[in-house]
């Protein structure tokens, strides 16, 4: 009786040479953020830049670019004397992500004053102008954007009697 000895082995080596062990499975996480469009992000998240900086560093963010387009329109015929009572400034600031710049015409701070808030999360402005002793304010329409509370006192100083 002859046995086929070296046979079986190199069937048997044939067979388990096509399995493979059994690996985990590779948990690939889903992309749901690469699926969903980013949220759209506002040019006005571009003055984050102008953070710390005074106009007169030649800074024109109030006169030219996507700021100064956005506040001619909003303000219209009001847009120079808003420039007028930003003559004296301090640098462009923020709180709570809401972006700010306050100001006041040269030895006129307290009848002509002014205040720009920008908010890039809702693409939006809110602009308070004090002009002659009267209070003007402009929003962007079909937004909320609170005041910051530089602003806020910056109004209280100018409603007190004085």
């Amino acid at each position: 009786m002859k046995t086929h000895f070296p046979l079986a082995w190199l069937l048997a080596g044939a067979v388990l040479a096509g399995c493979k062990p059994h690996a985990p499975a590779l948990e690939v996480a889903p992309a749901a953020a690469a699926s969903q469009p980013a949220a759209p992000v506002s040019e006005l998240a571009s003055l984050r830049g102008y953070l710390g900086k005074y106009l007169h560093e030649d800074v024109s963010f109030l006169e030219q670019g996507v700021l100064a387009t956005r506040l001619k329109a909003l303000l219209g015929p009001r847009y120079p004397d808003l420039l007028a009572n930003l003559r004296t400034v301090g640098p462009l600031s923020e709180q709570d992500g809401v972006l700010y710049i306050t100001g006041n015409r040269p030895h006129e701070g307290g009848s002509e004053a002014a205040a720009v808030v920008i908010d890039p999360r809702q693409d939006a402005l809110r602009v308070w102008l004090l002009s002659g002793g009267q209070a003007s304010e402009f929003q962007d329409p079909g937004r909320s954007v609170d005041w910051p509370r530089d602003v806020r006192v910056m109004q209280e100083n100018a409603r007190a009697p004085g």
